[in-house]
């Protein structure tokens, strides 16, 4: 056997060497540890940045070929998202799930009801991913929302119910935007289609009455009707008298229940003491509550008096002081609301 015959199995071995350990390293999965392995990728990350960040994680026991089939792939991003993984994992799969960004979805939630002090502390306890820097002090945020129309007064109410996938790292700010634009579009689209003749200025005041409205906490089958107790007394110049008015003017002063007393508490918000609309809405109002106000019942109604989820309506003020011994003196758990 001559010399050259003896080197052709190195040669061989040498060609098929490389590929070999490459589609080792790419294609042989490897078990993980029995709880998983999760890993944000941030929005903004290099491409660097995320290979470091996955070998740290011990998902790239050999980073080298990882990166030469990234190259070979055509370089293309490894999408920003939160990652999780379970028992065994190849990095070519590895690599396929980060290049299609299959990642565990992360929603902000807007509940309707909520205040945007109740949206913040949302972000600070169950959005540990999004990026807080540059969120500015509720007190500001309006100011930093400007091309949306809210004005610099407050960013209260501006920001429509719903839940708002966001990727780990992604501003807050920018996600605050995303929902303030929501409502402006629905506010503008249900404005225009409004019923006619409603004592409302504008859609800036059709979501403040709206947010009134949202905050007595009723059942959607009953807001249109509390929504014309509510239209009937601007018409007539009656104040609206609603409780939750009273509950946003003292802030933490509230204590779980109104007295009398209360109900005096100083502030331009309080709808016993001043009439017409408050200066800004009180919460986030919800498509029902915008509905009901742009297309209220057909009702002559001024007072309401609410029992647990049942709600009595009159249009004379001698009825209503029955319906109040009736069903609310000495009963725990009863509100009333729309006073003379």
């Amino acid at each position: 056997m001559s010399r050259r015959h003896a080197l052709w199995p190195i040669l061989l071995l040498a060609l098929l060497l490389p590929p070999g350990y490459y589609a080792w390293c790419m294609y042989w999965p490897r078990t993980l540890p029995a709880a998983g392995v999760t890993l944000p990728l941030r929005l903004g990350s290099s491409t660097a940045q995320a290979i470091a960040d996955l070998e740290h994680s011990g998902l790239l026991p050999h980073p080298q070929a990882f990166r030469l089939a990234l190259t070979l792939a055509g370089k293309p991003s490894l999408q920003a998202g939160l990652y999780q993984f379970h028992g065994r994992l190849s990095q070519a799969e590895l690599l396929r799930r980060l290049i299609r960004g299959q990642s565990t979805p992360l929603f902000l939630r807007v509940i309707p009801g909520w205040r945007l002090q109740d949206v913040y502390a949302e972000m600070a306890k169950d959005a540990p991913y999004l990026d807080l820097h540059g969120l500015p002090p509720a007190a500001l945020a309006a100011r930093q929302l400007p091309a949306l129309g809210v004005g610099s007064v407050s960013a209260e109410g501006w920001l429509y119910p719903d839940s708002y996938r966001y990727v780990p790292g992604e501003s807050a700010l920018s996600v605050l935007h995303r929902a303030a634009a929501r409502m402006q579009r629905q506010l503008a689209r249900l404005w225009s289609d409004r019923a006619p003749g409603l004592p409302l200025r504008d859609p800036y005041q059709a979501l403040i009455l709206a947010s009134v409205v949202e905050k007595e906490g009723a059942s959607a089958d009953q807001q249109a009707r509390i929504a014309a107790v509510f239209l009937n007394r601007l018409r007539l110049g009656m104040p609206l008298q609603s409780d939750p008015t009273v509950i946003y003017a003292m802030g933490d002063r509230y204590q779980g229940a109104l007295t009398a007393a209360d109900m005096r508490f100083p502030s331009p918000y309080n709808t016993y003491l001043h009439k017409g609309l408050p200066p800004t809405p009180i919460a986030m109002p919800g498509y029902g509550s915008i509905m009901a106000v742009l297309h209220p019942a057909p009702s002559a109604d001024l007072y309401f008096i609410a029992k647990g989820k049942q709600y009595f309506y009159s249009q004379h003020y001698t009825v209503h002081l029955q319906q109040i011994r009736r069903y609310l003196q000495g009963k725990t758990g009863a509100s009333h609301a729309a006073t003379p």
